[in-house]
């Protein structure tokens, strides 16, 4: 069944607009606020019908054309079609309205909203799909590989790198699964090739594959699916790690570590949460999943001692390397699985806790555990889901811990993601 309207609602997190038909809620994508539309729908639930674009007969305000050719086949952009002060406004929207919401706050405070500088070519990390020759990103909710010749959302230096890695294929003695690039501050390339479990053997020299490439590569890797979902490790040819430069602090980022992916906008994570670190004489700090050190070591400078906690192993190595070439000796590195992190969290009893979980958030033990150290008075939780955030500040002001104030940081352009930094204070 078709039908015409006009989106006079919103977008929500997920990247579809909301709209409603004789007071039924319905969820298209790839539209914009103003659009007026004719839709069809794609299924019908409890509550509410998706839908998808037939024709679009007027344009809304922020609606834009998008830059990307493959711009609505390709799954990894959402909002490509809209003005990027709009994607800023609507994801500072979006945040208020999952803390209102989930998280029970009447008036949050949201004190700040960053762009990134450039909503173009800021990813420095990059998984690219292969399956039947071709190379590319998944199409929306699919497994199929759409193929691309570039990607504006990434460094100048890899945005043209899928014809190249097109012509590796028929090097390679079997098909890959995946291809993993990141690029460093510094444009050194670190390229790990993922097969499938069953592969045979690889014979590349490096000086091979960085000419073939056209990047300055400085090492990669042969891996190859893991059962846990982490491509494992075979082998590595020449170094497998590089440095960031961000300000004042250095950082290595091993081939397996995680490092944030805007090049643009790490740097503003890290002075935002420093600052939050300088408000008081913290005599400790704690940072749960603290990676390569990315946030303990800016916040261990404005504290008496620090201490990070990484179940990665080759996070926790570079963050221990990061500590000394950074002149730091009042912080410390674990790596520990979640329990055993707890554990280090009670024995120690910080004052400040910093946390940077994955998108599906805590839990309840661990927000008790923090909640209820006795010496705590702040907590700084950085999330990249609005709504597992605002879920857990509920959980937080449920053990005395309440939010004081909300930065939203666009880590991710064009796509419906979003970062929060949630300044939380522990009511005496």
């Amino acid at each position: 069944m078709k039908q015409r309207g006009r989106g006079k609602e919103k977008l929500v997190y997920g990247g579809k607009g909301l709209g409603r038909l004789n007071g039924r809620a319905v969820f298209v994508p790839q539209v914009a606020p103003g659009d007026l539309i004719v839709a069809e729908e794609t299924s019908r639930k409890s509550g509410y019908s998706e839908a998808r674009v037939v024709k679009l007969l007027e344009r809304g305000p922020g609606r834009v054309r998008p830059r990307c050719p493959y711009f609505g086949k390709c799954g990894g952009c959402d909002w490509q079609h809209i003005s990027y002060r709009k994607q800023v406004e609507f994801k500072r929207a979006v945040v208020e309205e999952n803390l209102q919401k989930i998280g029970k706050i009447k008036r949050p405070n949201i004190d700040e909203v960053i762009p990134s500088p450039s909503p173009w070519n800021y990813r420095n990390r990059v998984q690219v799909k292969v399956k039947g020759g071709k190379v590319g990103f998944f199409a929306k909710n699919s497994h199929s590989v759409v193929e691309v010749e570039r990607c504006p959302l990434l460094k100048e230096d890899l945005e043209g790198i899928f014809p190249r890695l097109k012509e590796l294929l028929p090097k390679l003695p079997t098909e890959p699964a995946e291809f993993h690039l990141y690029s460093s501050s510094k444009d050194e390339v670190l390229l790990k090739i993922v097969f499938p479990r069953q592969f045979k053997r690889v014979e590349l020299e490096l000086e091979e594959l960085k000419e073939l490439l056209g990047v300055n590569l400085v090492g990669f890797g042969i891996y190859r699916q893991g059962s846990s979902g982490y491509p494992e490790r075979i082998k590595f040819f020449g170094r497998d790690f590089t440095y960031e430069l961000v300000g004042k602090f250095k950082f290595r980022v091993s081939a397996d570590s995680f490092f944030q992916v805007n090049r643009f906008q790490v740097g503003n994570l890290i002075d935002r949460v420093a600052r939050g670190a300088m408000e008081h004489q913290y005599m400790l700090a704690g940072d749960l999943y603290c990676g390569v050190g990315t946030l303990t070591i800016p916040v261990a400078r404005y504290v008496h001692r620090a201490f990070g906690v990484e179940a990665n192993f080759s996070a926790v190595a570079d963050a221990l390397y990061n500590k000394d070439i950074n002149g730091l000796r009042n912080v410390n590195f674990y790596c520990r699985e979640t329990e055993e992190a707890l554990k280090i969290i009670r024995e120690n009893g910080p004052d400040l806790v910093v946390v940077d979980p994955p998108r599906s958030g805590l839990n309840e033990k661990i927000i008790r555990t923090i909640a209820t150290l006795p010496r705590l008075r702040r907590v700084i939780y950085v999330s990249c889901n609005p709504a597992t955030l605002a879920r857990d500040v509920a959980l937080f002001y449920k053990y005395g811990v309440h939010m004081e104030r909300a930065k939203v940081l666009d880590m991710f352009p064009q796509t419906y993601h979003v970062e929060t930094i949630c300044f939380l204070r522990k009511v005496k």
